[in-house]
């Protein structure tokens, strides 16, 4: 239940065995190296590996930008529940294919980038034509001017202004007005005038919103323009799609930038480390950090170099300098997702996923209660386990959904539940009454009979699960408060621990036998232990007036966090109430008998609100179940505020690694 004890780490070694001292770290994964705290003494010649990563880097971003063309040519189909492909470490460490990854890549954008002009060139033909369309009908060169005595000028007028009322603008002047074409919103114009008369003409225009249009570069006709746009166009289609062609011809090979883009991974792991090294002309050195339980296998590892290294136990006055590391076996490890949502825990505290593991997985199971749902989940967390193979928090996610899924079928079988009271719908279609769980036996808590199944609709069995849920919670806020006390008397805080968290529930204990008769005893003993705690831990006035506001406090806090686990009856309820609901909508069509229709609306209706339910449920339950954790029993006693452990170590994107023995 604790956290991975971590060792400060300090090396120095020769400069000349720094890259494959640097590669057997990553190998062995478990140190972390960290940016330097003081400058080494003597002359330092700094950090050196910058224009080796810059490089690596820049030639990552060429390797990713050349697989997101392919992509966008041939698209990269994955199945949901595809693996990633697995190669040896040897492979992916092997730097000697990059240069061909890299010249693949170039090629790729290259390609990419003669497809991009001609799109350019593509949009320049297709402005020519939209251009040219409203002159198709005028046979006169668009080089053409005018004459010796007379200019040619092209335009545009408001559709609205017909070319009388244009000539009319221009009244008695030496000037000639022909309409080419129209639209919607302009009439398109050639005007033919004396030279000398080109700023009177055009003034004289300007007051029917004349524009002149300018033909500036284009020869021939506008039909001409037109064809020779039409054809070059084609040439175009048929060069972008010989590229095109070229392109998706080289997807076989995606393969291969895949894996270049992680051994340059690889490569930048290293250079990122180097960074943070301090280097001399003949030596190097870093500090940083190892996971105790690896220091013998360092050892080992750096027998063979020609270096001297020291680890010491961590600072215990900054434990929020050391990082990270939780112990975690098949059944926590999920349970990583939870406290990463949250903060990981400081060095001086624990490691909460075993105390989260049943509680998180028994609240949920009692808030979704169906053995269909559970089954669900099981099924759907162990076919991504068992198919995609994921990492990290993928396949946290994953294990997470397999035992909330079994905590959902085991608490769904008390319940009876399967997809809601879907089988005694259906069984009262024939006149019978089925159940999918057998009875179970009954529990006799005194006056109180319970039959399991227990049916969550009948009697005052919701009030009996709102009563289980509240001492449920109860369990839940001991606990966290016993380890709460527990971190405190180990750390020396023990008054603090007994007198002021503790009594508490000295308190409690009191008042419940008080009101069974039982004598108050308990209950002055635990006022006693708040009242001496609060004289021994505060100052002055506050010996008096601190009293106050624990009471206040406490008493308030516990009556919230009490009340706050009556969620899980509420949801528990909820999701029940609703199926049944969708299967008795389902099941009206058969209410007097099984017919062909009656079946169809229910398995329509069955479908779609067993889905919403489903994904309802699944949320609501997920998120209250964290509430229930990260207030309420975090809040008695959990230590937050750690840092990841970041060791040197390889790491892939786009492949999965052989594990060899």
């Amino acid at each position: 239940m604790s956290i991975v004890a971590m060792k400060k780490l300090r090396l120095i070694a020769l400069r000349s065995e720094r890259e494959q001292l640097l590669r057997d770290l990553m190998l062995l994964g478990c140190v972390e190296v960290s940016e330097p705290t003081e400058e080494p003494e003597g002359p330092a010649l700094g950090r050196d590996s910058d224009k080796l990563l810059q490089r690596r880097r820049a030639e990552q971003s060429e390797i990713l930008q050349a697989l997101r063309e392919l992509d966008r040519y041939a698209p990269y189909k994955k199945g949901l529940l595809t693996p990633l492909p697995e190669v040896s470490l040897q492979k992916l460490l092997d730097e000697g294919a990059l240069d061909g990854d890299l010249s693949l890549a170039r090629r790729i954008t290259a390609l990419d980038g003669q497809v991009k002009n001609i799109t350019a060139q593509e949009s320049r033909e297709r402005a020519v034509l939209e251009a040219m369309k409203p002159w198709t009908e005028m046979d006169l060169p668009l080089e053409k001017k005018g004459t010796a005595t007379c200019d040619l000028m092209l335009g545009t007028v408001p559709a609205a202004v017909t070319a009388e009322a244009a000539e009319a603008a221009l009244g008695e002047m030496e000037a000639d007005i022909t309409s080419i074409s129209e639209d919607k919103t302009a009439r398109y114009i050639a005007l033919v005038f004396r030279k000398e008369c080109q700023e009177e003409v055009t003034n004289a225009l300007r007051s029917v919103g004349f524009a002149p249009v300018s033909m500036t570069g284009f020869t021939g006709t506008p039909r001409e323009n037109i064809a020779r746009s039409e054809a070059e166009l084609s040439r175009l289609a048929a060069e972008k799609e010989k590229l095109s062609a070229e392109i998706c011809a080289l997807a076989p090979r995606r393969e291969e930038l895949r894996l270049g883009a992680d051994t340059l991974g690889t490569c930048i792991e290293r250079g990122e480390a180097a960074e943070k090294l301090q280097n001399t002309e003949s030596t190097f050195s870093f500090e940083g950090w190892i996971t105790a339980p690896e220091e013998e296998k360092l050892g080992s590892v750096l027998e063979k170099y020609t270096c001297a290294w020291e680890t010491e136990e961590p600072d215990k006055d900054h434990p929020e300098q050391v990082p990270i590391k939780l112990k975690n076996n098949k059944l926590t490890q999920p349970f990583n997702v939870v406290t990463e949502m949250y903060s990981l825990p400081s060095y001086k505290g624990l490691d909460p996923n075993p105390f989260i593991m049943p509680f998180f997985a028994f609240f949920f199971g009692m808030m979704f209660a169906d053995m269909a749902y559970g089954l669900l989940l099981l099924i759907g967390g162990l076919l991504i386990l068992k198919k995609a193979r994921p990492r990290g928090t993928m396949k946290n996610l994953a294990g997470l959904l397999v035992e909330c899924g079994i905590s959902t079928f085991l608490l769904g079988l008390l319940t009876g539940g399967f997809f809601g009271d879907a089988v005694s719908q259906i069984g009262s279609w024939f006149g019978k009454s089925w159940s999918i769980v057998p009875h179970l036996g009954t529990l006799r808590l005194g006056g109180i009979s319970l039959d399991f199944p227990l049916n969550l609709l009948s009697g005052n069995n919701p009030l009996y699960v709102l009563i289980f849920a509240v001492a449920l919670g109860a369990v839940h806020l001991l606990i966290g408060t016993i380890i709460g006390c527990y971190l405190k008397i180990r750390d020396g805080e023990w008054i603090d621990a007994i007198f002021n968290d503790f009594s508490w529930w000295i308190i409690l204990a009191g008042l419940g036998l008080m009101m069974l008769g039982k004598g108050k005893a308990l209950l002055f003993v635990g006022l006693g232990m708040m009242v001496l705690g609060n004289v021994l831990t505060s100052k002055g006035l506050g010996k008096v007036t601190g009293l106050f506001g624990k009471i206040y406090n406490g008493a308030t806090g516990y009556l919230g966090d009490f009340l706050s686990y009556s969620r899980l009856m509420a949801l528990m309820l909820a999701g029940s109430v609703i199926a049944s609901v969708f299967n008795q909508l389902g099941g009206l069509g058969n209410a007097k008998g099984p017919t062909v229709g009656g079946t169809i609306l229910f398995i329509l209706v069955f479908a779609i609100g067993h889905t919403l339910n489903f994904a309802l449920n699944l949320i609501g339950c997920f998120v209250h179940t964290l509430r229930l954790q990260f207030l309420e029993f975090f809040g008695k006693w959990y230590r937050d505020g750690g840092r990841p452990f970041k060791p040197l170590s390889v790491k892939t994107k786009f492949v999965d690694i052989i594990k060899e023995e």
